[in-house]
């Protein structure tokens, strides 16, 4: 059998696979189309992507919302190959690019990438932010940042794009053949005391930082004011755009957030993601109302280890009405307590949400798996 004729039998396979599991099961279909395809033809990536213009998004925080926003910028200039759930493994790839289309746009997880640059060699490859992550699977950062590194290197045909005020972005792009590197006027990393490139200590003034090896985010491409994270990604999500010739649109920030406003017996509950350390320090800064629900999961895609709790401060939280929930409420709690905050303990969500009067406003700030429990509920 022919390799174009094995392909094209997989792909129907794949598509039949996923219609079954759509009808039956009443799910997506993405990851069994992809499972399914990669198991009948290993080599389908490498094959599906090179008719389409491939542009990478890969970041520990905002990959799905930035790649939503960058097919919509893209898809001005065709159409635009993509998973729609954020499957972000190689099955979910490989599943985006059965899809016949001029370009696409895929969200990578970040130990991922590099084999989806080896396979798929894409135009482009959006790097958002490292930062510590399901520790039980990433280990320390730096592990992930060398192998963007090791993979920038390899791939001189594909322009890298990136915020380098975070230094392990800026040590993947420093090794880059083509790099577009984005400032935002500096900020402080949480894991940035030491370069990522050399192992010296990183010299930070205020925001910003250099080291004797070279790395520093004082030799940006392009410099934007400074803003929330929900801003970069959009602004970075531009500049990619228009690198391949599309015109900047505007993008609603709270679109990026991955926020969800709804109502639960007259109590407006405004959910929003909070997976690690980074993402609860930024989401516990839109909590400006009196009410707040902390819900702490540890299932394998929230991170089962939760130590990562000692590294945030919740001093933002102090005066204010605080329940706490999830697998891990004990955990939070302690942590609050240990920070002067005392909170609630409830079992789950609906007796947290119980504890406010109809009528207020609450701020919910979820684990991976409760926020998507919550929205899809």
């Amino acid at each position: 059998m022919g390799a174009i004729v094995r392909l094209k039998l997989s792909i129907l396979i794949a598509k039949l696979a996923a219609l079954l599991s759509k009808k039956l099961l009443r799910r997506s279909g993405e990851t069994i189309a992809g499972r399914v395809l990669l198991a009948l033809y290993p080599k389908a990536i490498s094959e599906l992507a090179k008719d389409k213009k491939i542009i990478c998004v890969s970041g520990t925080n905002g990959k799905t919302s930035t790649t939503k926003a960058l097919v919509s910028i893209i898809s001005k200039l065709g159409s635009v190959a993509t998973s729609p759930s954020g499957s972000n493994l190689e099955r979910g790839v490989a599943a985006a690019l059965m899809n016949k289309s001029d370009y696409a746009v895929l969200e990578v997880d970040e130990l991922h990438l590099s084999r989806i640059i080896e396979e798929a060699k894409p135009k482009a490859v959006l790097l958002l932010n490292l930062t510590r992550d399901q520790l039980h699977r990433m280990h320390e950062v730096k592990r992930v940042a060398d192998r963007w590194a090791a993979s920038a290197q390899g791939a001189p045909e594909t322009l890298f794009v990136g915020d380098i005020d975070d230094p392990f972005v800026a040590h993947a792009l420093n090794s880059a053949a083509q790099a577009q590197r984005i400032s935002f006027g500096g900020r402080k990393h949480q894991d940035g005391a030491v370069c990522p490139s050399c192992g010296k200590y990183l010299k930070w003034n205020r925001n910003n930082f250099k080291c004797s090896c070279g790395l520093t985010n004082s030799n940006p491409d392009q410099s934007f004011d400074s803003g929330s994270a929900a801003y970069r990604n959009a602004t970075m999500a531009n500049v990619i755009g228009e690198l391949f010739g599309a015109k900047p649109i505007a993008i609603d920030e709270k679109s990026l957030e991955r926020s969800v406003d709804q109502i639960y017996k007259g109590v407006k509950a405004s959910i929003r993601l909070a997976k690690n350390p980074a993402s609860w320090s930024e989401a516990l800064k839109s909590v400006t109302g009196l009410n707040a629900v902390l819900i702490v999961n540890a299932r394998e895609v929230d991170g089962i280890d939760t130590s990562w709790l000692w590294d945030i401060s919740f001093a933002t939280l102090s005066g204010k009405h605080v329940v706490v929930c999830g697998e891990r409420a004990l955990d939070i709690a302690y942590r609050l307590h240990v920070e002067g905050i005392e909170a609630e303990i409830t079992s789950n969500f609906a007796d947290a949400i119980a504890k406010f009067e109809k009528g207020s406003d609450v701020h919910v700030l979820a684990a991976y798996t409760a926020f998507h429990e919550l929205v899809n509920s």
